[in-house]
């Protein structure tokens, strides 16, 4: 699934701007702490949302609509 690819994209760009942040060595904590909140709560977002596109690819739907 090309979403799964983007969303794994994403969260790699997410790991490295918030270590970049972390190392900045000029930057205070409370200025790293409100930047890294956004980038923070779209990791969640996009970890959740990869875990229901992963358990949609790895189900075989070929014998649940043949009905009783």
């Amino acid at each position: 699934m090309k979403s799964i690819n983007v969303i794994n994209k994403r969260l790699d760009e997410i790991r490295s701007d918030v270590m970049a942040l972390v190392d900045n060595q000029k930057m205070s904590l409370t200025n790293k702490n409100i930047q890294m909140q956004p980038l923070v709560e779209e990791k969640k977002v996009l970890e959740h949302t990869l875990v229901y596109l992963e358990k949609i690819k790895n189900t075989d739907y070929k014998g649940l609509c043949q009905g009783g």
